[in-house]
């Protein structure tokens, strides 16, 4: 990633118990988005789109990290780093955890159905979005 403010993590499919991992079986998928004594959500949020070139986004945060996970689907994500100028295209899909930080612009494009889990420590706070258009 060219961006620092961004991570993007693939969760394992392997580890023990206690791991932040995907879990496969003939049940079906259970994903341990996050095991951590050490950290408390406050704001939890789905968000699909419903088929290819649907867009989401298209803001940025002052002062809020933003958590997604993608439970289902594949996407383009745009990022912007107002501080840097640094612009990024990134593909994220199913099984990927990603981390924004504040001040990068983003938006989404589907290529397919997607389903997306958007979390953070803080409550949600409308005067901390700031709409900005990222050019594609």
């Amino acid at each position: 990633m060219l961006i620092v403010k961004v991570d993007i993590e693939k969760l394992p499919t392997d580890g023990n118990g206690d791991s932040e991992r995907r879990i496969f079986s003939n049940k079906g998928e259970m994903v341990q988005i996050l095991n951590r004594a050490n950290e408390a959500y406050k704001h939890l949020v789905y968000w699909d789109l419903d088929k290819a070139g649907q867009e989401r986004g298209h803001h940025y945060h002052k002062r809020k990290t933003e958590h997604v996970y993608i439970l289902s689907g594949e996407m383009e994500l745009l990022l912007e780093d107002l501080e840097s100028g640094i612009k990024e295209t990134v593909l994220v899909q199913a099984g990927d955890r990603l981390t924004i930080g504040p001040k990068v612009a983003h938006a989404y494009r589907s290529n397919k159905y997607s389903q997306v889990l958007e979390y953070s420590p803080e409550t949600y706070d409308a005067s901390d979005t700031v709409p900005y258009k990222v050019a594609w």
